[in-house]
């Protein structure tokens, strides 16, 4: 099976491969030459190292995400299944009004990141384009931006919630970018899933510092 790209990010590459006979997908962080190769080596090191460690965590906690086969800390590789799915995405770009069906999906994808959150770990990018329906189930892809905290977050720790929030507001501001009409409904559904998880505390706390960043960027662009 040849390599060629059926994905290239802002940092890596996707393609598939054939492996101890299996069709692998593999993300290969490829070198940037504006960083000096130590410092590129070590981005490209600690972040390959990250989304696997957050992959596996994930998985332990009962999230469905892709199996990692192989972990390749020279190439800067991941081998992992290959899922063929719908992202969420598309749903929501090919239908014009949110269904019941869409909206189960939003809620599932925001109950996955309560669980993430609530143990302690940052997804860094959780937005529909990287939620995969495969037949009928869920999927959170891209742990590319994530961080294992190392410790479950409480009402008091301000940097965690801040980082938490973060999290939301990607998730809210992808929901305005698809769907400006109905962006409140699906972040509304949204946190209802992922208040199952993290309990209605900790879900206001966060929310709260979600509001507050949005007042502190409204505040700088004007």
């Amino acid at each position: 099976m040849s390599r060629k790209p059926i994905a290239i990010g802002a940092e890596a590459v996707l393609y598939l491969e054939d492996w101890l006979g299996l069709t692998v997908l593999v993300k290969e962080r490829v070198p940037k030459g504006y960083r000096g190769i130590e410092f590129d080596n070590y981005i490209r090191r600690s972040r390959t190292i990250n989304e696997a460690r957050a992959m596996l965590r994930a998985r332990e906690l009962g999230i469905p995400v892709p199996r990692i086969y192989d972990v390749d800390l020279v190439s800067m590789r991941i081998r992992m299944e290959y899922l063929n799915g719908i992202p969420l995405v598309k749903l929501l770009v090919d239908n014009e009004k949110t269904n019941d069906v869409i909206i189960n999906y939003v809620r599932t994808m925001g109950n996955y990141v309560g669980i993430l959150h609530r143990n302690g770990v940052v997804h860094g990018d959780p937005t529909p384009a990287n939620a995969l329906i495969v037949g009928d189930r869920l999927y959170l892809i891209d742990f590319g931006l994530s961080e294992v905290l190392g410790r479950t977050p409480t009402a008091q720790d301000v940097r965690i919630l801040y980082k938490l929030a973060l999290d939301l507001n990607v998730a809210l501001r992808s929901f305005e970018a698809l769907r400006k009409d109905q962006s409140q409904l699906l972040f509304t559904e949204f946190l209802n899933g992922y208040r199952d998880a993290m309990g209605p505390e900790l879900t206001g706390r966060v929310q709260a510092m979600v509001n507050r960043l949005r007042r502190m960027v409204r505040y700088a662009v004007r």
